[in-house]
């Protein structure tokens, strides 16, 4: 920040005429800048230190207006504990407590909070807040703006250029240590894939992961096995804050929506074999696929279960998928853009040493509660690509590749 951005307030100074040691004075030591009327910028630092995670250093503070940059790199909490400390003389000049919080585009609570949903949705922001977009084209230094430009347009990387230039906030990084490292966004990802692919009269295949926290998953895709594609058409969560991340809920949810929706060609249920298990707090005979069945029994979805007998190994079916991501037996996997918490697990779900999906755990800041934060819905794909892609998933076992495989269509034998 001293480097950059403080840089930049020292050249603005100088623009304005003001003479260091006469208008102002620095203090590099300190990190203040004093101006004639007394008037101060403090530079202060706002990581997350484990020692005091609730930012009690700017408890005894007091200042008026505050300017947060790069506020990607900064956490919501950092960030609203600064803002109650927005008091000094504020009634006198600025009337209300105000702070700009500067970033490029980026995939945390920045852009949930002020710029789109879960959904892509544009957000309603909160009385007082408010979202202004810009890029280098809105920049009045017009010297400045082409040399940048020039610079950004020599990115090689589209989603980095679209991000940094443009200021899209629909991008997704390349993370080569990620357990699926031969995902791409530019190449997997399609706006509004579910209304241009989605096929009333084939089934539904929903794959369920059973994790509550911080979300009972599931993923909902069909398989065009004519034209080898798989399409992945929406995500739907059980939501722990609407008392839907358990089974019997999310089952119901699921159920009301497609047949609002007038969806006739079926549903298969897929997901987690563990789910098979009876658990301890059901009788006999109960357990996941049975609760789903019970809460979606209707003569128009005609749910069936089909599901693996044994979890594929881990290992052999992270490299079979980021296999099917480069094409492999000629299949494309497709996935709609408003898959947001699946594209973050495919983009920052990173692989242990052993080959395995890295499951460590956060905690929750406002219940304690630790948990996964990323691997439920691509384990939802693992279980259905393994599943309903049997022959090209026993091609890859057998290391045989030259061998041609003809697949039969699921909709094509669907047995109710």
């Amino acid at each position: 920040m001293k480097e950059s951005t403080f840089n930049t307030i020292k050249t603005i100074l100088k623009t304005w005429g003001l003479k260091e040691g006469v208008n102002y004075k620095i203090n590099n030591l300190e990190g203040t800048v004093t101006f004639w009327n007394d008037s101060v910028i403090l530079l202060k630092e706002m990581v997350d230190l484990p020692s005091d995670p609730n930012f009690e250093r700017f408890g005894s503070s007091e200042y008026t207006i505050a300017f947060v940059d790069e506020v990607s790199e900064i956490s919501e909490r950092a960030v609203e504990v600064l803002f109650s400390r927005l008091r000094w003389r504020t009634h006198e000049t600025f009337k209300t407590p105000r702070m700009f919080l500067s970033t490029n585009p980026t995939i945390n609570w920045v852009r949930s909070r002020f710029v789109q949903d879960d959904d892509g949705n544009p957000v309603v922001c909160k009385e007082g807040e408010a979202y202004v977009p810009f890029s280098i084209f809105d920049n009045p230094d017009i010297a400045f703006r082409q040399t940048y430009e020039a610079s950004l347009n020599k990115i090689r990387d589209k989603a980095t250029k679209e991000r940094l230039l443009y200021g899209n906030w629909d991008f997704i990084d390349v993370n080569e240590m990620a357990a699926y490292w031969e995902f791409s966004g530019e190449k997997h990802l399609v706006s509004g894939l579910r209304e241009k692919v989605y096929n009333s009269l084939n089934p539904i295949i929903v794959s369920w992961d059973f994790n509550v926290s911080p979300f009972m998953s599931t993923l909902s895709m069909q398989f065009d096995y004519d034209n080898k594609k798989v399409y992945i058409l929406e995500e739907i969560l059980g939501k722990p804050e609407a008392k839907e991340n358990n089974t019997p809920m999310l089952a119901k949810k699921i159920s009301k929506k497609y047949l609002t929706e007038k969806h006739v060609g079926g549903l298969f249920i897929t997901g987690d074999p563990s789910g098979l298990a009876r658990s301890t707090q059901t009788e006999d005979g109960v357990n996941n696929y049975t609760i789903i069945l019970s809460n979606m029994d209707s003569p128009i979805l005609r749910a069936k279960t089909k599901l693996l007998s044994k979890q594929p190994s881990q290992t052999a079916r992270l490299e079979f998928i980021n296999e099917l991501f480069k094409g492999y037996d000629g299949w494309e996997i497709l996935i709609d853009m408003r898959c947001r918490r699946f594209a973050e697990d495919l983009t920052y779900q990173k692989k242990n040493p052993d080959g395995t999906k890295s499951k460590a755990k956060v905690t929750d800041p406002k219940t304690g509660q630790k948990y996964e934060k990323y691997g439920h819905l691509s384990d939802c794909l693992d279980y259905a690509i393994c599943y309903f892609l049997k022959d090209s998933w026993k091609k890859y076992q057998r290391n045989q590749s030259t061998i041609e495989t003809t697949t039969t269509p699921v909709y094509g034998a669907f047995e109710f």
